[in-house]
């Protein structure tokens, strides 16, 4: 599908596509080297095709030049994006009537499955805010058909200034930790805690002692994609927020994309498999840890969380990255490894009356249950 509209005021013609496969030659060209626009990034999710979630590419002409091009995920939302301890409290049957109904549909510039993935790039930074712009105009080219309850510019690469209804958010934090430049291995990591944090960290190293971790090619991820589409499940629905969701595909086209800068773990007790991590290794010497699953029957018993934390740890520094991304969840366990938090700019736009209402209830409980006792975490001498 394709569609044109017009912005009034610095005169873009903007063309919509349902599709990154009909135009990545377009599309690519304005893109630099590496960048995390680049078609053969956005096809993995087209291919995978996670649930209830779309996608639209706009292309962003002046005088018949391309100057511009935005990335967008239109998620139609459920309840069972939601913890159900926020929406089935006496009282709130409006608010699952607003999901249900009114809250459904929610346009993200930017990729729900990535950190540090800005939805838009434009040739000349001075234009960077006319993004605000282009988002109205398409968000009133076809209102009444898309019935978008508001907006969410995700990862935006720096602050802009805010133009028309767009408010910045910034309750949104990840948390990163900074590789010293003297690590060559897990051992000088921890030769830096302090007496408590050393104590626990031997103490969830011999929890893993009877499990092995093998690293899986294509065909291994392939092979156990049930498996990890569950475990993957048991760690999302934990969440008190999921937005959005992936499946075994994900991995698997990840794996295809990314070669060897995807890692994928797979943690085995006897023959079972009971956990994963995946990370990504980028071009600009940092790594993120990305999706894990856990079998949480032997969580508790074998550290599996922890345990992926540190053994993301030890690729990072293995693999001379200068900072581990960790994401936005978790915050206390991550605080614990060192890790402080990054703030990521965001800005939202939401309609007035009940998406409103419902966004200011979910924001301050998600808020209200992350807590403040992360922030006093600190593991190093």
């Amino acid at each position: 599908m394709i569609s044109f509209c017009t912005s009034i005021q610095s005169k873009l013609s903007i063309t919509e596509y349902d599709s990154i496969i009909d135009i990545s030659e377009l599309w690519d060209i304005l893109l630099p080297e590496n960048h995390s626009l680049l078609s053969q990034n956005l096809k993995v999710l087209e291919i995978c095709k996670p649930e209830s979630m779309f996608f639209n590419y706009l292309m962003i002409h002046k005088n018949d030049s391309l100057i511009g091009i935005v990335y967008l995920q239109h998620l139609k939302i459920t309840t069972n994006h939601f913890d159900g301890t926020a929406i089935d409290k006496p009282g709130l049957g409006w608010l699952k009537k607003c999901i249900n109904n009114q809250f459904s549909d929610v346009l993200i510039c930017g990729n729900l499955f990535r950190i540090h993935f800005p939805g838009y790039y434009f040739k000349d930074k001075k234009n960077d805010g006319l993004i605000f712009e282009i988002l109205n105009d398409y968000l009133n080219s076809d209102f009444e058909k898309k019935r978008f309850c508001g907006i969410l510019l995700k990862d935006s690469p720096h602050q802009v200034k805010v133009l028309g209804k767009f408010k910045p958010y910034h309750d949104d934090v990840t948390m990163e930790i900074e590789i010293g430049e003297q690590w060559t291995s897990i051992e000088d990591y921890k030769n830096l805690l302090s007496k408590k944090y050393k104590q626990r960290f031997i103490k969830i190293k011999k929890s893993k002692e009877h499990i092995d971790v093998k690293e899986f090619s294509l065909n291994d991820i392939e092979n156990n994609s049930s498996q990890i589409e569950q475990l993957y499940l048991n760690v999302a629905l934990k969440q008190s927020l999921r937005i959005g969701f992936v499946n075994a595909a994900y991995f698997i086209e990840m794996k295809r994309r990314h070669g060897d800068s995807f890692i994928f773990n797979g943690y085995y007790l006897d023959t079972k498999l009971v956990a994963f991590s995946s990370h990504l290794l980028y071009e600009n010497n940092t790594m993120e840890i990305h999706f894990i699953g856990l079998d949480y029957n032997y969580n508790e018993s074998h550290c599996l969380y922890f345990n992926i934390l540190f053994d993301g740890l030890e690729i990072a520094i293995l693999n001379k990255t200068k900072r581990l991304e960790l994401g936005r969840t978790a915050r206390v366990a991550k605080a614990s490894l060192g890790a402080e938090p990054v703030e990521i700019f965001n800005y939202i736009f939401l309609r007035k009356g009940i998406p409103s209402m419902a966004f200011s209830f979910f924001n301050t409980w998600f808020v209200k249950n992350l807590g403040e006792d992360w922030k006093q975490r600190n593991p190093f001498r």
